[in-house]
């Protein structure tokens, strides 16, 4: 009986003291995580440029999948069958990469990619005149 005792005593005085030194810093740490998610969030919007004065470019459905059909340089998603403007690197519907065709042979890039890896022909993704 006394063992119950002590142990309630024990909970009820040293658990309290214990649990009142831990909750300010787990509260500092809990705001630390939030202020760490806001500065994180912002940067990655930061990153993808979204300005108001910047009219988006339709996104258009392709006609065919078909290779020969597909128009080269102008970059697609493969998943969905969406032809994206001039600069566009990922699908806003599925987010995959997205796919162009090199001008000049015709091997399949990521948009990406600033150059074709059989020609070495420019895509024009590195250009910051088509990315802003």
């Amino acid at each position: 009986m006394e063992l119950i005792r002590d142990v309630t005593e024990f909970v009820s005085a040293e658990g309290a003291e214990i649990g009142a030194t831990l909750f300010p810093f787990a509260a500092l740490g809990l705001l630390g995580l939030y202020i760490l998610w806001l500065v994180i969030g912002y940067l990655r919007v930061s990153q993808v440029g979204l300005a108001d004065s910047a009219t988006p470019e339709p996104v258009l459905s392709l006609t065919s999948t078909d290779e020969a059909s597909r128009p080269r340089g102008v970059p697609y998603c493969a998943f969905d069958g969406l032809q994206y403007p001039l600069g566009a690197r990922y699908c806003t519907a599925c987010e995959r990469d997205l796919l162009l065709d090199c001008v000049n042979d015709g091997a399949t890039l990521f948009a990406g990619d600033a150059s074709c890896y059989r020609c070495g022909t420019r895509t024009g993704a590195a250009e910051p005149a088509l990315l802003g």
